[in-house]
């Protein structure tokens, strides 16, 4: 009988479990909370009365509880009796285990043999039982280690097996089987390329799929699903998801087709795609040209004014798709043509007609000082007078708005300027600030409670 060969971390020459299934389709569907959606099509020879039939290459992350099987040519004519699924993947420490008891060899990088019965593998260690006697090998790096045969039980890949019942003998018989699989997920990035002026903005966005789950979709239809799902169990443990080393892939085709899917958001690539395991793929979203956008400073208190960037998601604005979350990087041209990073902030999933507003770091140049220059209080009511200094040191005017924080049940009773009431408890003022000078705001303001 032919020995099968194994190193201290590599398996050959094991023979398949069983003869693949020919593929006719598959379409996946992947959502942002670790979550793929798949329909993969079959062709079968289905044996008449009762058989089995097996799909190899699924995920060794499938939810295999969310299987279904359909027989969409002849439903009447075949029935599903029983389903398993078969996870206990084939690795040196679990042959090994098998082969407690049993006669296995070992050769050294020398040639020569050492045959007996194995008592023990542990952590890379051996124990044999020989004619010689009891043999120790506290390690087996040099040693390449031989067994009869594929022990029954253990497979090579996660596998799919059902038992079924068919009225007639049935060639090529499509069967689409649906499932669910975690370790697979996705999420957004964009590039917003500032004007020179900074008043607009060339938006491209991109999704990026992370494919974890322990199997490749060959050609796939692939759809994209942004919203919040509820689900009620926690994402399942992983059976054996083998490791390897990840890649990352790039295309820059047409952007996707957007459009509603119950309460949430679904992008159709809208052709096939191939997504490997251990795989990042980005795809092409959207891109947006000449976007208007407003460049706003902001202090809140501190040394450093921030400065930020914002837009409407607008059709008249050139955009209007509802935007994925996931982060934005602001970038800016050089005087000698070059884009440079200046920034990058996180945004939520957001909705058509709705203000985008990106926190792209602090100023350099605006300062602030804030103090409080008076402070009186009394049993169920304080009075507090402030100055905020602000600092432009550019060589252009700008407008600085001073964010205030003032709590709740307050009045402003002296101001230098007038402000914005901008909700229950905050209070801006749009100041103007000349060109390498400085402006004050002071106020005074009465809280009650």
């Amino acid at each position: 009988m032919k020995n099968y060969i194994l190193t201290i971390s590599l398996l050959v020459a094991i023979p398949l479990f069983a003869q693949e299934a020919k593929r006719e389709s598959i379409a996946l569907t992947v959502y942002n909370n670790n979550l793929g959606v798949v329909r993969d099509v079959r062709l079968f020879d289905i044996a008449k009365g009762n058989s089995s039939i097996k799909l190899l290459d699924v995920p060794s992350q499938i939810d295999a509880t969310t299987v279904k099987i359909t027989a969409s040519k002849h439903p009447k004519d075949v029935g599903i009796l029983e389903q398993n699924f078969e996870y206990d993947l084939v690795s040196q420490d679990k042959l090994l285990e098998k082969y407690i008891d049993k006669q296995i060899s070992l050769t050294d990088d020398k040639g020569n043999k050492t045959e007996g019965t194995l008592l023990s593998s542990q952590n890379g260690q051996i124990t044999l039982s020989s004619p010689s006697g009891i043999l120790m090998f506290p390690s087996t790096i040099q040693y390449r280690i031989s067994v009869p045969n594929l022990p029954e039980g253990l497979i090579t890949r996660p596998t799919l097996i059902w038992n079924v019942s068919s009225n007639s003998s049935l060639s090529q018989e499509p069967l689409e089987v649906l499932y669910q699989t975690t370790g697979i997920s996705w999420h957004a990035e964009y590039i917003a390329a500032l004007a020179d002026d900074d008043k607009s903005l060339d938006l491209t966005g991109w999704v990026s799929v992370d494919n974890r789950c322990g199997a490749t979709f060959e050609n796939a239809k692939l759809k994209l699903v942004a919203g919040q799902l509820n689900r009620v169990s926690p994402p399942r443990q992983t059976y054996n998801l083998k490791g390897g080393r990840g890649s990352y892939n790039a295309e820059t085709l047409a952007p996707m087709e957007e459009r509603g899917l119950f309460e949430y958001h679904l992008y159709d690539l809208g052709r096939a795609t191939t997504i490997r395991n251990n795989e990042v793929k980005q795809l092409s979203l959207l891109e947006a040209d000449k976007v208007k956008s407003e460049k706003i400073y902001t202090y809140r208190g501190g040394r450093n004014a921030e400065v930020s960037i914002k837009f409407e998601n607008t059709e008249k604005n050139n955009m209007g798709m509802p935007l994925p979350e996931g982060t934005v990087r602001v970038m800016k041209k050089d005087k000698d043509g070059s884009f440079e990073f200046v920034g990058e902030d996180h945004i939520q999933h957001t909705p058509r007609d709705e203000k985008i507003t990106l926190r792209v770091g602090d100023a350099f140049d605006l300062l602030g000082e804030r103090k409080v220059t008076d402070s009186q209080s009394g049993d169920h009511s304080s009075r507090e007078t402030v100055e905020i200094t602000l600092k432009n040191r550019k060589d252009e005017d700008v407008v600085i708005d001073a964010v205030e924080n003032m709590g709740y049940n307050w009045e402003i009773t002296k101001k230098s300027m007038d402000y914005e009431k901008k909700s229950a408890n905050e209070a801006v003022f749009h100041v103007p600030v000349k060109a390498r000078s400085e402006q004050k705001v002071e106020y005074t303001v009465i809280r009650t409670w």
